[in-house]
């Protein structure tokens, strides 16, 4: 009897061992995943369903032919990667291929802080702007965090990363969605629930123009003319303020204005910051490119979370001064903004030399992103 007994728990246990590996036939654990076969392989993301249901909702009704135009089937089937930049990004999911297309509708950002453009795998989505979201997507193909606070972060590639790089402009795709656990299989991705999420999500709530009341500003237009660098900067500043609650104000002038001189430099700063809505919380960041010098002021209720806060967010032992931990974020973003102007020259073409524009866009992107990875709440 003994022997029988234990002869069953072992059919037992084989039979449960046997139904998990058929649960789990990819070898993934539980989770929400998008399958991308590509002419070089295939590309296994997860999916950020729990921080980010929204989006990932879109993508996956997308997928299975829950949303697009009608009659309605899996809308990636067949597409093309239609921009592929080495070393930045490879974008998919427009029917037209041109970059321009999409699935008939549109619906709003939907950050998390601290989900970022960390390197290459970050799957997020493109957008021609705030609120623009689509069918289009993108895998990073190196960390990029001058994108954080503009496009929808909603999973990484978790195999299949060497791929990346081998995918050529015009390969085509297929993607398949795969529901690995309980909850991943639970997860509702149809019409009518990414009506509701949308429904519920914020809208862009500043002005979609830089000026002297907006969050940044460039009144010297010193900053590159292509792809409205400027506006960019306010997008991005208007949606940390959107997600996070804190209002970050920036500016770049080519020489001090009139109303900073005949007095101290750091008055002016102080009435600036009150006037821009940051003396009390967020931080204002100003440059200077006739003597290229950045001055930051921090805000006094963000002063204690500035402090205890390392260069990419982590929780540090505390600076001994707000001084302090200004100078050492602009040292280090100094030394980011070196290496991208430094890539950026092996990049370009000898006929299209970097310029001071270029190179003031990259100090803005470096001075911003250390500021929002210390004012965040991760």
């Amino acid at each position: 009897m003994k022997t029988l007994t234990k002869s069953f728990v072992l059919l037992l246990a084989l039979l449960v061992s046997g139904l998990c590996r058929a649960e789990h036939p990819h070898g993934l654990p539980d989770g929400l995943y998008t399958e991308i076969t590509t002419e070089r392989g295939v590309v296994v993301c997860e999916l950020f369903y729990e921080k980010m249901p929204m989006t990932v909702v879109n993508h996956v009704a997308l997928a299975e032919g829950a949303l697009g135009p009608k009659p309605r089937q899996p809308f990636y089937q067949g597409l093309t990667w239609c921009r592929v930049v080495p070393g930045f990004v490879v974008q998919g999911g427009d029917p037209q291929g041109t970059g321009e297309g999409g699935a008939g509708y549109l619906f709003p950002d939907e950050i998390v802080p601290g989900l970022r453009h960390e390197g290459m795998g970050t799957l997020q989505m493109a957008n021609d702007g705030p609120d623009t979201n689509g069918s289009q997507f993108c895998l990073m193909l190196s960390a990029q965090h001058r994108l954080n606070y503009q496009h929808n972060v909603f999973g990484r590639v978790v195999r299949g990363l060497e791929l990346l790089p081998q995918i050529k402009e015009r390969d085509t795709m297929r993607v398949k969605i795969l529901r690995l656990g309980t909850a991943a299989r639970a997860f509702r991705a149809d019409e009518a629930t990414f009506n509701a999420l949308v429904a519920k999500a914020s809208r862009y709530p500043g002005p979609r123009e830089p000026g002297p009341d907006a969050p940044f500003d460039d009144p010297d237009k010193i900053l590159p003319k292509e792809w409205d660098r400027a506006k960019h900067f306010n997008f991005k500043l208007v949606n940390f303020q959107r997600f996070t609650g804190i209002r970050l104000a920036a500016r770049v002038y080519a020489k001090p204005p009139a109303a900073a001189e005949g007095g101290p430099l750091d008055a002016w700063l102080a009435r600036e910051a009150a006037r821009l809505g940051v003396a009390q919380r967020g931080a204002l960041a100003i440059y200077f490119a006739s003597t290229d010098a950045w001055h930051v002021r921090i805000g006094a209720e963000s002063a204690a979370h500035f402090l205890q806060s390392g260069p990419n967010g982590e929780k540090a032992a505390p600076a001994t001064s707000v001084a302090t931990a200004v100078d050492d974020l602009l040292t280090a973003a100094h030394a980011r903004s070196a290496e991208m102007i430094a890539a950026m020259i092996k990049r370009l073409a000898p006929e299209d030399p970097i310029t001071d524009g270029r190179r003031i866009k990259l100090k803005a992107d470096a001075v911003l992103d250390g500021l929002i990875f210390k004012l965040e709440n991760r």
